[in-house]
């Protein structure tokens, strides 16, 4: 009852935070006193409305960068929301959380987590949230030349579409990364439904193992380079998380198991 609200007010202001850090081109939103009232905002209202809050402010930003990007992001958060409340409508709270973790660099932890405390549909929420890291990002890497176009004629705006639809839709790591996070929480999920002793151990054991066998093998295969430190690092750390998941939800006594 009292923790969950200050749940949500932490991530929100996380979410906040990052959006401004990262792609705040509206500097009228994008400051600490509006990201704290936000946050508070969110803490007294459901889950979902961190995902429309988010949304409303990247909107924000990208039409202080481009009309076009505006509405690329539009049309992405449309096709993800329609997604999300058709397939994960309670599972909001890992669409947010994702993109943070992979800011923190253990985005890891999310398939394996979502499948250990969720059903199998959850992994859809990580999907989404994967996207919108990536699609994030591609516009933060490419923020200048997005800004270069939108100073252009505006007979050239075709290019901003081509910039933020292409950064986003040729990016083969993002769809290598969403293959193998849904690989890992179906097997994961399967393995820790499983009726046989320290289920969960293993459940998280394979988790980790498929993402760093998979995303490893993916790199090389894709020429992907200076990402296997965080790979490894990452996955020990999302270990060590999924295992304090464990702890508060299922820790069992096996001394005397029956069945």
């Amino acid at each position: 009852t009292y923790l969950y609200p200050i749940v949500k007010f932490a991530v929100a202001l996380a979410l906040f935070t990052v959006i401004n850090t990262n792609i705040g081109f509206m500097e009228k939103i994008s400051r600490f006193p509006v990201a704290l009232l936000l946050a508070l905002v969110c803490a007294i209202l459901p889950t979902g409305a961190i995902l429309w809050i988010g949304a409303i402010v990247v909107l924000a930003d990208m039409y202080a960068l481009s009309m076009e990007v505006a509405l690329t992001a539009l049309i992405l958060f449309a096709i993800l929301f329609f997604v999300y409340f058709r397939f994960a409508p309670k599972d909001g709270l890992a669409v947010v959380l994702t993109p943070l973790c992979f800011k923190l660099h253990i985005p890891y932890v999310m398939p394996v987590g979502s499948s250990l405390l969720r059903s199998a549909y959850s992994v859809i929420g990580v999907v989404c949230g994967t996207v919108v890291y990536y699609f994030l990002d591609g516009i933060h890497r490419n923020a200048g030349a997005l800004m270069s176009a939108a100073n252009a004629d505006e007979e050239q705006s075709s290019s901003k579409f081509d910039i933020s639809v292409g950064q986003f839709l040729g990016n083969k790591e993002m769809y290598l990364v969403i293959v193998i996070f849904v690989i890992t929480a179906i097997v994961v999920y399967l393995v820790r439904r499983m009726e046989v002793d320290n289920a969960w151990t293993l459940a998280i054991i394979s988790g980790a193992l498929i993402q760093i066998a998979g995303l490893f093998v993916g790199y090389i295969v894709l020429g992907v380079t200076g990402k296997t430190l965080w790979l490894i690092v990452g996955n020990i750390i999302s270990l060590l998380i999924a295992f304090i998941l464990q702890f508060l939800f299922m820790n069992l006594d096996y001394a005397r198991t029956e069945r």
